[in-house]
Formats: C-alpha cells, sequence, structure tokens
C-alpha cells in the first residue's frame, strides 16, 4: 500500500487510479489474512484517503459512499478470510499433530519389533539352540589351545550372527590376540587400561560401549562390548566385539555370552592339563619342542593364518653350542622352537605366535647384537 503510495506522490498514477489500487489492496488483504489486516489496511487507506481528498478534491469517487462501501464489503470479505485462515490453521495443527503420531508410532513399532527379536533370541538360546552350541564346541579337537579357540571363535560367532567376534588372552593385564573373525581394529597386544570397555569388563565381567559412555568420556577407538573369560585370577581372557548392529545388541545377548565364556574357561583348564602331557611327551629339558610337536604346531598356526589373518613367524638361526641356552631364553613361552645338532653348532628353528615380519626384524636385531648367530 505504501508502495503504491509513493508511486502516486512521483506522480506516475493517476488519483483515481490509485485510489481504484488501494481499495483494491484492502479487499486483498481482508480475504489473505483477516480481521486483524483488514483493521489495519482499512485504517491506512482511510487516512491517505482523506489526505487526498484534502488536498486534490478531484476524485470520481463520493467520499462518504465510498468509505462506506469499503468499510462493509471489506469487513465483509475480512470475516471470510478470518474464517478460511482459521480452518486453514486448525488443519495444519492437525497435520502436526497427524505427523508426530505416525513418528511416535514407527518408534513404538521399532521398539516392539527390537522387543520379540531379543524374546525369540532368548527363547532360542534358553531351548535347544544352546544345547547344540554347547554340541559343537563340545566336539573340538582339545589336543590344542590355540586351534581350539580358533575354532571355537568362528563356532560361537556363528552361533550368535555375530560379525566381529575377537578374543585376547590377558596376563597380567597385557592382552594379546589369539583368535577373531571380522575388521581388526585394536591391535595385536596392548594393555588393557587403554581400553575403558574392555578394562571394566575384566573387572565386572561384563561391559559395554553405551554404559561407559554415560559415566566417562572416551579418548580412543572402544570396543561394543566386552565379556571376560573367567574372573579374577582365573581369567584366560576376554572376548570383544568390536562393532555390531544395534538390533543385534542387547543384554541377552551379553547374558548368553557370559555363559559361553564360563563353559570355554573351564574347558581351556583341561587342555591346559593336556598341554602339560604334551609337554612330557614332546618337550626337551633344553625349553625346545620335538620336531613332531613343531610341524603340528606349524599347521595350527598355518591355518589360522588362512581363515583369521593372524600372524605368525618363522624363525631359523644357527649358532655355537655354548650359547643355546641363552639364546632359548630370549623367546616367549608361547614360541615353539626345535633344535638340531650339526657338530659343535645348533640349528634352531622357532615358530613365532601372533607376530609379524616388523616383530621379527626386531627380534633378529636384538639376537645379532647379543649373540654371534647366522640365519637359516
Amino acid at each position: 500500500m505504501f508502495f503504491v503510495y509513493i508511486l502516486f506522490l512521483m506522480h506516475w498514477l493517476n488519483v483515481n487510479i490509485f485510489v481504484s489500487l488501494l481499495i483494491g489492496l484492502v479487499f486483498i488483504w481482508s480475504a489473505r489474512h483477516g480481521l486483524l489486516a483488514f483493521i489495519v489496511s482499512m485504517l491506512s487507506f482511510e487516512m491517505i484517503f482523506l489526505y487526498i481528498l484534502k488536498k486534490t478534491g478531484n476524485l470520481i469517487f463520493p467520499a462518504n459512499a465510498t468509505s462506506v462501501y469499503v468499510i462493509v464489503l471489506g469487513l465483509f470479505i475480512g470475516i471470510i478470510g478470518e474464517i478460511l485462515n482459521k480452518r486453514l490453521r486448525t488443519t495444519e495443527n492437525e497435520r502436526k499433530k497427524l505427523e508426530m503420531e505416525r513418528k511416535n508410532l514407527v518408534e513404538h513399532i521399532e521398539t516392539l519389533k527390537s522387543v520379540i527379536s531379543q524374546l525369540e533370541l532368548r527363547i532360542y538360546f534358553e531351548g535347544q539352540g544352546m544345547i547344540d552350541l554347547l554340541e559343537r564346541l563340545q566336539e573340538l579337537e582339545i589336543l590344542d589351545l590355540d586351534e581350539m579357540l580358533t575354532r571355537a571363535v568362528s563356532i560361537i560367532a556363528e552361533f550368535f550372527e555375530i560379525e566381529n567376534l575377537k578374543l585376547y588372552s590377558v596376563d597380567k593385564y597385557f592382552l594379546r590376540y589369539v583368535a577373531g573373525i571380522g575388521k581388526k581394529n585394536l591391535p595385536n597386544s596392548f594393555e588393557a587400561k587403554n581400553s575403558k570397555v574392555i578394562s571394566r569388563a575384566l573387572e565386572k565381567g561384563y561391559a559395554s560401549l553405551p554404559e561407559v559412555l554415560l559415566e566417562m568420556e572416551i579418548e580412543n577407538f572402544e570396543p561394543w562390548f566386552a565379556v571376560s573369560v573367567g574372573r579374577g585370577d582365573d581369567t584366560f581372557g576376554v572376548f570383544v566385539v568390536e562393532d555390531i548392529t544395534p538390533d543385534k545388541f542387547s543384554q541377552t545377548l551379553i547374558l548368553y555370552m557370559q555363559s559361553i565364556a564360563s563353559w570355554l574357561n573351564a574347558n581351556i583348564k583341561i587342555v591346559k592339563e593336556e598341554t602339560k602331557l604334551l609337554e612330557e611327551r614332546f618337550k626337551n629339558t633344553d625349553g625346545t619342542w620335538s620336531e613332531e610337536y613343531y610341524i603340528k604346531k606349524k599347521s595350527v598356526l598355518d591355518k589360522r593364518r588362512e581363515k583369521f589373518g593372524i600372524p605368525y613367524e618363522e624363525l631359523c638361526l644357527i649358532y655355537d653350542k655354548t650359547i643355546h641356552g641363552s639364546v632359548i631364553k630370549e623367546f616367549r613361552a608361547s614360541d615353539i622352537a626345535t633344535a638340531k645338532g650339526i657338530g659343535d653348532r645348533v640349528q634352531l628353528k622357532v615358530l613365532l605366535s601372533v607376530c609379524d615380519e616388523i616383530g621379527k626384524k626386531k627380534i633378529i636385531e636384538r639376537l645379532v647384537s647379543k649373540y654371534e648367530i647366522q640365519m637359516c
């Protein structure tokens, strides 16, 4: 309206055309925005109309009749506009309400799906499913601990439909990778304190990322949840799930993982007893193993590397017999060595478990710096 008035002041509009446009704008505003717009536009029109009438007096519109006409017709149009606007607002509010109800229904449906899924999972676990799993685990070969654990991880992951499952052994809160499936973000070996989820799992039996996030901030990569295999001084290691879809993650899953972990820990003790018997049969007094056991262990490590990507390296050394005992002490208890005498020298072959090429080079550098040895 004021834009039209400016055009009039600039003499771009005839006075009668200008008044006609003002009347039209009053009606349009009243129809579009209702009674409040009618009152404002009507007052503006009257002020401008009276000003023009007083200044020019040259109008084809009779003053009183024009004002009455604009007021009556504008009021009628404003009432209709108000009614229509109210209906539009009501319709928009109802639409928003329906949209909110739809979102709530979708959330309830997803919640119900999750509950039903967990109930189905629990029914299956408590029924024949858990029995089948234990039977499959009992069929595992127990003459070799590494082989048993490698196959156990595969069976457990398949049963629970977990695409990412790792098993770490624990020695004085230092973790070493044993077996696993899926992409691995955590290193092969590290201290438990470097992961808040894992350190808590070792303390209380299990831990999940959501509950840790509620209590503290995290700085490094953390797995979704971890379950301890054993408790306290009886702890062998920890199951670690680095990633899992939210629909598969539940307390029910953790509960049954704990049950399996307890069962597995008990069987690990049995395997360790069997290992002692193997040591009596195949291990020599100098700490080396017979060539027969060495070949069997190498076959197991080959399977682990092929199926799970767990690295290992083989080392061959030749040195004087006089330093044999010292050289043997340089290796870990988990490394398997076999020795063969060659005159006054010894040929030693060593399987370096969970070791990559970089680790092998470091071991060689350490040995070369201490002893006179040759590679073979």
